[in-house]
């Protein structure tokens, strides 16, 4: 039998019956990114930093749910460069905090730890932020600041 005679078998998986049995799924580059980081709501969430005596301030206002995690992660990602020793986040006009933006500040935490620093806590937060980090236990793994920092 002559090569040419042989049935042609494809190499494309789209002709195995396995295969075809099931849905393909599509996803793009650009929507994958957003799947997993959604877009921040521009009016939400509003992050600053500055420089204090002893390290950076990093205030953060607004609501941090969940469709702001992002924001949140990127705001904080920029002071790591820094390597500050101290950072203290001010959360004292945060409105409301998502599980999601919890973990982003213990991942920020963890990360300021490891690289010698410590992150401090400004006292004073909203009754429902306050609820929530205490319901978590997260309270615990800030040292609490009582004095505002004013800059």
């Amino acid at each position: 039998m002559l090569l040419s005679q042989l049935p042609k078998q494809s190499d494309s998986p789209a002709t195995n019956a396995d295969v075809r049995e099931r849905p393909p799924v599509a996803m793009t580059a650009d929507a994958s990114r957003r799947a997993l980081r959604p877009a921040p709501l521009a009016s939400a969430l509003e992050i600053t930093v500055s420089r204090s005596s002893d390290g950076l301030v990093v205030r953060v206002k607004g609501e941090a749910t969940v469709q702001c995690a992002g924001a949140l992660l990127d705001g904080l990602l920029t002071t790591t460069t820094q390597r500050p020793a101290v950072v203290t986040l001010d959360l004292t006009e945060l409105r409301s905090i998502s599980c999601l933006a919890m973990g982003v500040l213990v991942t920020y935490r963890r990360g300021v730890v490891r690289k010698g620093g410590h992150v401090r806590l400004v006292g004073g937060l909203q009754p429902v932020v306050q609820e929530a980090l205490a319901r978590t236990k997260l309270l615990d793994l800030f040292e609490t600041s009582a004095i505002a920092a004013a800059a």
